[in-house]
């Protein structure tokens, strides 16, 4: 029968590879959990955004019905020709197909929205597979350690009074630390969320630098239809900029409730009657009022947002240092654990060696 004294020679350098892997691998826990409650905010998010394309598809339908019934109509082009009002029935028909259009424009920002909502989970459910794959080598040498463990310390073990003591503060310490590694996990999440906002944010500020530019031209007659058209696409591309980043926000606080609200981003919008049909100087400087209006509430927004930057990064980097605090602490139970466990190891190795058979009478 194999001795105590060799079985424990024979485990002692698996004793010490297993420790190092649980030691590494140890982050991979809140990691892992953390990852996959930002895939359920994901896929909520995603659930109603298809739920408001579905709304989004129905209505478009119904405005190009109208749009198609309107323009297709002989008989109320006839009586309004007859009527000597051509002009108005050309402009009852211009508003039709401009409703009809903005609903395909709210269609594609939908459309754009859900994309960037699936392209997001894409990446959390690639990282969170990483995580997974660490988690199962922590696991697994968990698992192996405690049956090491258990092979050599389960029953009576004379001489090792407080290794069941250390083991309990290990499992305590193991605790603090995880609880507050989510943590951390969660702020650089939610950071993460911040950045991607902070990039559709500016892309959103160019974009009304770029309407405001245009207006200008149109309130000074130059360009004509094209600076109006360049004017419209812009504040289209600028909302559709905006929406991405009220969504980020909102995934953001989320995941860290502690993140503020960065103020309203109200972006003007052409208006057919006062920009089309009754196109003057008045109406093209009330437009580029509102313009930099909507670029003053950007501005203030982007402001507010680096505020909240900041703040995530002074939480991320308080969090930071309890962790390394209580991963001080986890590594002193571990060592003071091993050191018990090592204890017993030289202990038991110093005893004679078992024999099966009974002592000799003399």
């Amino acid at each position: 029968m194999t001795s105590i004294h060799q079985r424990l020679q024979s485990a002692s350098a698996q004793n010490t590879s297993l420790l190092k892997t649980i030691s590494e691998t140890e982050y991979s826990i809140s990691a892992y959990q953390q990852s996959n409650q930002y895939i359920s905010s994901l896929k909520k998010d995603i659930a109603d955004q298809e739920k408001k394309l579905g709304e989004s598809n129905r209505h478009v339908d119904r405005e190009y019905a109208d749009h198609k019934k309107y323009r297709d109509s002989h008989m109320k082009r006839l009586a309004f020709k007859l009527g000597g009002k051509k002009e108005k029935f050309q402009a009852d028909a211009s508003r039709e197909e401009q409703e009809w259009l903005d609903a395909v424009a709210t269609q594609l920002k939908t459309k754009q929205g859900l994309e960037n909502l699936n392209s997001n989970l894409a990446d959390a459910t690639k990282t969170s597979a990483g995580f997974k794959a660490i988690v199962d080598v922590h696991n697994n040498a968990t698992a192996e350690l405690d049956a090491l463990y258990k092979s050599i310390f389960d029953g009576p073990t004379p001489g090792i009074p407080d290794e069941d003591e250390r083991e309990r503060a290990v499992g305590n310490a193991e605790t603090d630390y995880n609880n507050v590694s989510l943590h951390l996990s969660t702020e650089k999440q939610a950071r993460d969320i911040l950045t991607e906002a902070e990039k559709f944010l500016q892309r959103a500020l160019e974009d009304i630098l770029d309407a405001e530019s245009h207006a200008t031209m149109d309130m000074w007659g130059v360009g004509g239809t094209f600076a109006e058209m360049a004017e419209h696409s812009a504040l289209s591309r600028c909302q559709q900029h905006v929406s991405q980043v009220e969504q980020l926000i909102s995934q953001a606080q989320r995941v860290q409730p502690a993140v503020q609200r960065i103020g309203d981003m109200r972006i003007a919008q052409m208006d057919f009657m006062s920009n089309v049909v009754f196109d003057n100087i008045f109406s093209d400087i009330h437009m580029r009022d509102r313009i930099q209006e909507s670029l003053k509430q950007l501005q203030a927004a982007r402001t507010a947002l680096q505020r909240e930057l900041g703040a995530s990064d002074r939480r991320r980097d308080g969090i930071k240092m309890e962790l390394n605090a209580l991963q001080a602490v986890l590594d002193r139970r571990r060592r003071e654990l091993q050191e018990c466990r090592k204890r017993a190891f030289e202990s038991i190795a110093g005893l004679p060696e078992y024999s099966e058979q009974p002592p000799a009478y003399s």
